[in-house]
């Protein structure tokens, strides 16, 4: 009984062992399985001394995998704002280009007007000189007109105070000259009319004092009208005003015309030595060069030779006395061809061009005179 109950015992300790050895394997696959549960990826590293594990859990997964998405999409966004900036740059660059561009195209515009400015206030000076030019030209015209008349009306006199103290046979010649003059007054006085009537009336020309420069049009268009109103009112001044030297050269003796031909005007006729004209020196008539070659000089008008000597300024020079006023002398000769109290017509040789004197080079130097007063043979070509 006792070996059995020994026995009995033995076989429930072995069964507990076994049980209990059953229950230990079946804690350690549990356990094995848990922690199969919690590592994903295990990973066993062998070196010479010996091996390690690296068990990569499902956390671990998760964090690399947040981690790479984080970082591609960080990426990502970085590339489009990269390019979205480059966009931006670029449209800026472009934008500043077309600004420079129409910055360079104002600048040029601003020059071109102020160009444009200046030719208008250019132009503009130069019509209200050539107006106030033509003005006195009028004025001196008709002094001119006045003085021409009264000496017509004086000559008309003369010449019939004079025919009623001649004899019968020069009474008749007298009556004749009269006739003559008294043709000559009539063509003067009606030239003198039809002068005054094409310059009678009211100015049709005002001097520009202020224009607008940005009414280009408007500018341009009065500036025409004016040009034309001066071209128009010149050319009836030239045209009377050249009837008459005609007619008085015709029949009296006015000096008209230069006494050289194929002359240069190497001197201007500047009395008050204006700086503006030729060498700006006081220059009372003007100096007509022959190019280095001696020709001939003609009288301008008729009249008799009150001097032909020689002058240290002048050098050899010819002054001729036309009895009207009228005066002309002729310098720096290099030879006299006519004596004091010769009688010449126009266009007698009196003398040769030369540079005698204060003389820079073969020319001829031409004044005139009107009753003392010097003027400018540019008036009497």
């Amino acid at each position: 009984m006792a070996e059995n109950e020994n026995f009995s015992k033995d076989n429930n300790t072995e069964n507990i062992l076994t049980e209990n050895t059953e229950n230990t394997a079946s804690a350690e696959n549990t356990q094995a399985e848990a922690k199969a549960d919690k590592h994903l990826i295990t990973l066993h590293l062998s070196h010479k001394n010996g091996s390690k594990t690296l068990h990569l859990k499902k956390g671990h997964l998760i964090a690399a995998s947040v981690a790479a998405l984080l970082v591609l999409g960080g990426g990502a966004y970085a590339g489009v704002s990269y390019l979205q900036t480059q966009n931006r740059l670029s449209n800026s660059q472009q934008q500043l280009a077309e600004m420079e561009k129409e910055n360079r195209k104002l600048t040029q515009r601003t020059e071109i007007l102020e160009n444009e400015n200046e030719e208008y206030t250019q132009h503009i000076n130069e019509i209200q000189m050539k107006t106030e030019e033509l003005e006195n030209k009028m004025t001196e015209l008709e002094n001119t007109k006045q003085s021409l008349a009264e000496e017509i009306n004086n000559m008309s006199g003369s010449t019939t105070s004079t025919t009623t103290t001649e004899s019968t046979e020069e009474a008749a010649a007298s009556n004749d000259t009269a006739s003559a003059e008294a043709d000559l007054s009539t063509a003067c006085l009606s030239i003198l009319e039809n002068g005054n009537t094409s310059q009678s009336g009211e100015k049709t020309f005002t001097t520009i004092v202020t224009t607008s420069y940005n009414k280009a049009t408007s500018l341009s268009a009065q500036l025409d009208r004016m040009n034309v109103m001066l071209d128009l009112t010149g050319a009836s001044f030239v045209d009377v005003a050249t009837n008459v030297t005609e007619t008085l050269a015709q029949y009296s003796n006015v000096p008209m015309g230069y006494p050289v031909e194929d002359y240069v005007m190497s001197t201007e006729f500047n009395p008050d030595g204006d700086p503006t004209i030729s060498d700006g020196r006081v220059h009372k008539g003007v100096d007509l060069s022959t190019r280095s070659q001696i020709v001939p000089i003609s009288a301008t008008a008729a009249g008799t030779v009150v001097e032909a000597t020689y002058h240290d300024d002048y050098g050899y020079y010819v002054k001729i006395d036309h009895g009207n006023g009228f005066t002309t002398l002729y310098a720096h000769n290099s030879e006299n061809l006519v004596e004091v109290g010769d009688t010449v017509k126009k266009g007698d040789v009196i003398a040769m061009t030369g540079s005698t004197g204060m003389s820079t080079g073969i020319h001829c130097h031409y004044e005139i005179q009107l009753n003392g007063i010097y003027q400018n043979p540019k008036d009497y070509e």
